[in-house]
C-alpha cells in the first residue's frame, strides 16, 4: 500500500507513471523525494504543479546534505526557487556552507531569490553580448564556442534560452552548431 500511496504521490508531483516506479526502485531517492514532497504539501496544499515538482525531483535526487531538505523546500514551495538555475546556485550553496547558521541574505543573493529580468532587459543583454562577439561570430559561425556567450549572461532570467534563439533561432542550438543548416541562412548569423 505505501507503494501505491508513494507512486500516486510521485505522479502528482508530474512523474511519468514509469519514472514514478524507477524513482520507487531507489530507496534513499524514493524517501528523500516523499519527504520533500509531503513537505511542500504543507504549503502547497495537495496538488502540486509539475514545475515545483521538477524542482523538489532535482532536489531529492541532487541534495547531499539531507539536514538541508526543510530549509530548502521552504524556499522552493514559497516560489522564491523557482528555477532550475536557482536550484543549482541553492544546492551548491549548501554544499559549500555547511555550517550553521546559514546566512540568508548571502544565500538568497547567491540564489537570485526576487531577481525579476523584463523581457526588455533580456533582449538588451542578448543583444549587447552578440554585439561584443559579432565579428568573431562571423568568422567562426557555427565554430564559435557558444559557451563564451551563455557565460556572459545572468543566472536567473531567461536570457540563455534567448540568446540560442537570437543567434540561431527558434530552436536553435542545433541549426547553429549544424553546419548543413547554416547554408540555407546565407551562413550569416542575425
Amino acid at each position: 500500500m505505501a507503494t501505491l500511496d508513494s507512486l500516486s504521490l510521485f505522479t502528482g508531483l508530474g512523474l511519468s507513471e514509469h519514472k514514478a516506479r524507477e524513482t520507487l526502485k531507489n530507496t534513499a531517492l524514493s524517501a528523500q523525494l516523499r519527504e520533500a514532497a509531503i513537505q511542500a504539501q504543507q504549503t502547497l496544499g495537495s496538488t502540486i504543479d509539475k514545475g515545483t515538482g521538477t524542482l523538489l525531483y532535482g532536489l531529492a535526487s541532487r541534495l547531499r546534505d539531507t539536514r538541508r531538505l526543510s530549509f530548502l523546500v521552504s524556499y522552493i514551495a514559497s516560489k522564491k526557487i523557482h528555477t532550475e538555475s536557482q536550484l543549482s546556485a541553492a544546492l551548491e550553496y549548501v554544499r559549500s556552507h555547511p555550517l550553521d547558521p546559514i546566512d540568508l541574505v548571502d544565500f538568497e543573493q547567491e540564489c537570485g531569490v526576487g531577481v525579476m529580468v523584463t523581457p526588455e532587459q533580456i533582449e538588451e543583454a542578448v543583444e549587447a553580448t552578440i554585439n561584443r562577439h559579432r565579428p568573431q561570430l562571423l568568422v567562426e559561425r557555427y565554430h564559435f564556442n557558444m559557451g563564451l556567450l551563455m557565460g556572459e549572461q545572468g543566472r536567473w532570467g531567461k536570457e540563455q534560452e534567448h540568446l540560442k534563439s537570437g543567434l540561431a533561432g527558434p530552436g536553435g542550438v542545433a541549426h547553429t552548431c549544424n553546419p548543413s543548416t547554416v547554408g540555407g541562412q546565407g551562413g550569416r548569423i542575425p
